[in-house]
């Protein structure tokens, strides 16, 4: 099965025949939808208020998109709720949920950890951690060594979670991979950090916003592309 996966498009124009072009099973969209922006407040000049924008034509191109090839997607840290109530509406939505495709299980775990700009989808790590094992209790299936994990974060201490102020990744994601063993973790959320790196056998893929990778799950083979 052959997977294409996708992260950051924060409400910009792709050019999907291009990677229809691959013949992917199953799409993946590691979050943020959204783009954000800073607007000054009406009430206090000192402050700014968040501006979400959200082109759901691209969650319903994606919908209809789902009718013949799988679409799978979680929300990012910018997405509100307005945003994830869509999200769920269009049935693509696997955040907090174990689904199965023929023989590949597959596992959304989307927000962020906490970050210094305090965006609105964003979890302790404690928090991050118990919402998976939540699911687990919920599907009361062994998945250990045989599941990809769809995290909007990268896991900590890795090549996909780098930025100038550091590793900047979750240590709960990073625990979750450590001990359930996923066959690969699609996330995004670190612009600048593309990059394929291994947690253990776990493969750890970030195509960033401006790129995209494709996975065969029978040969395992990964590779990064631009968009």
């Amino acid at each position: 099965m052959r997977l294409i996966g996708l992260t950051d498009l924060h409400n910009r124009i792709i050019n999907f025949d291009k990677l229809l072009r691959y013949k992917p099973d199953v799409i993946l969209i590691s979050g943020d939808f959204t783009k954000c922006s800073f607007a000054k407040s009406e009430d206090q000049d000192d402050l700014y208020d968040i501006v979400y924008d959200v082109d759901t034509k691209l969650i319903d191109f994606l919908e209809n998109l789902n009718n013949k090839i799988k679409v799978f997607i979680i929300p990012g840290n910018w997405e509100n709720l307005n945003t994830i109530q869509k999200m769920n509406e269009s049935g693509l939505n696997i955040d907090e949920k174990l689904v199965k495709f023929y023989d590949t299980i597959f596992i959304g775990l989307g927000g962020s950890n906490e970050t210094p700009i305090c965006s609105p989808n964003e979890y302790s790590e404690d928090e991050i951690y118990e919402r998976f094992i939540k699911i687990l209790k919920n599907e009361k299936i062994d998945v250990k060594n045989n599941f990809i994990l769809l995290s909007h974060v990268p896991p900590k201490y890795t090549m996909a979670d780098r930025c100038e102020a550091g590793h900047v990744g979750s240590s709960a994601v990073r625990k979750i991979i450590e001990e359930f063993k996923p066959v690969l973790c699609a996330c995004g959320h670190v612009h600048e950090s593309r990059s394929i790196d291994k947690i253990g056998n776990t493969l750890i893929v970030n195509p960033s916003s401006t790129g995209f990778f494709i996975y065969d799950t029978k040969t395992k083979n990964l590779e990064i592309h631009d968009l």
